[in-house]
């Protein structure tokens, strides 16, 4: 693949995990629902690398033929000027181009049948910008970039691509709606943080029944969201302490902060909650236009979300492949 136009494009897995103690952080995909479903239907592990597209025009060009898939939000997709809809497995052939074209703001993933084969750097593919780890030489692509990818599709890939290469199957088989991720749902659900009863119970009140934005100033570190301020009670300085994407902070004007996969390792902000791993993909999608609502939920909750969400994964990749024997 040879990247010929980028917008913040960079290669990511699902993270770089056993390494926080080194000041690492996980890194890995923003919206790693969408990416698994990408790689699900492009026949890879959940883990393989792909392309996490956002804020400006992509084009690539292709050496070989190519089964790929486009999942996420943000952008409108097209090969040689058709239309390519997302969440379904698509061909591209030797020498034709794939164009992306922003609409909004979001995260796209562009799986590819084997994953991006760039250098793995303590046991991940992902990109960490700010430490220029992983990806290519760890840094966002740009174009004239070369990335290696399989020119040997196993079993249930070569099955995809089979299937494809029929000119009565394009486009014929994708993912249901009702197995992709809901972007319009509003309510982010969260468990109570470490510094949760520093708060005052009108500020723990109005997080639940306020609506709050993210604010323009977002990266894959975090976002600031804006609403009413959450006063405390308890006024003495927090030492830096250890937080993890998806942790809620508060900071000393009352503002949200919500921390996403470049998240650093500690933090000196009260942590008010943490949101649920089941969840933090709709927050990491969520548009300046967007007006969030977060609601607590016990723990016990947010394992059982999270287990049901990786069980419904696990039936679908069954009933994918099965599609295709």
């Amino acid at each position: 693949m040879r990247v010929l136009k980028s917008g913040i494009c960079t290669i990511q897995d699902l993270g770089r995990f056993g390494n926080r103690n080194r000041g690492l952080p996980v890194s890995g995909f923003m919206d790693p629902l969408a990416a698994k479903l990408g790689n699900l239907l492009t026949g890879n592990d959940s883990n393989a690398a792909s392309l996490e597209i956002s804020r400006g025009a992509f084009s690539a060009s292709f050496e070989t033929t190519c089964l790929l898939a486009l999942t996420g939000k943000g952008y409108t997709a097209y090969i040689s000027g058709r239309p390519i809809p997302f969440y379904h497995p698509f061909l591209i052939k030797a020498g034709e181009f794939l164009q992306l074209f922003p609409k909004e703001t979001g995260f796209t993933y562009l799986s590819v049948h084997g994953g991006i084969r760039s250098n793995p750097v303590f046991g991940s593919r992902s990109t960490h910008l700010a430490s220029k780890l992983g990806g290519q030489e760890g840094r966002p692509l740009r174009a004239g970039d070369q990335l290696p990818v399989t020119v040997l599709p196993d079993e249930n890939g070569q099955r995809i691509i089979d299937y494809l290469l029929k000119a009565s199957n394009h486009h014929q088989v994708g993912l249901s709606h009702s197995v992709l991720p809901d972007y319009t749902c509003q309510e982010i659900r969260f468990i109570a943080g470490a510094e949760y009863s520093w708060f005052s119970g009108e500020a723990l009140n109005l997080l639940q029944s306020s609506g709050f934005r993210p604010s323009a100033l977002s990266n894959r570190m975090g976002s600031r969201f804006t609403g009413p301020e959450l006063k405390r009670i308890h006024t003495a300085e927090l030492l830096s302490q250890a937080v993890l994407p998806g942790t809620i902070q508060v900071s000393p004007d009352g503002q949200l902060l919500v921390l996403f996969a470049d998240a650093q390792t500690t933090g000196g902000y009260p942590r008010i909650g943490q949101i649920i791993q089941a969840d933090l993909h709709l927050a990491a999608q969520c548009s300046v236009d967007n007006v969030l609502h977060f609601k607590q939920v016990s723990i016990e909750n947010a394992e059982n979300l999270l287990l049901q969400q990786e069980k419904q994964l696990l039936q679908l990749k069954r009933d994918y492949y099965l599609y295709f024997s």
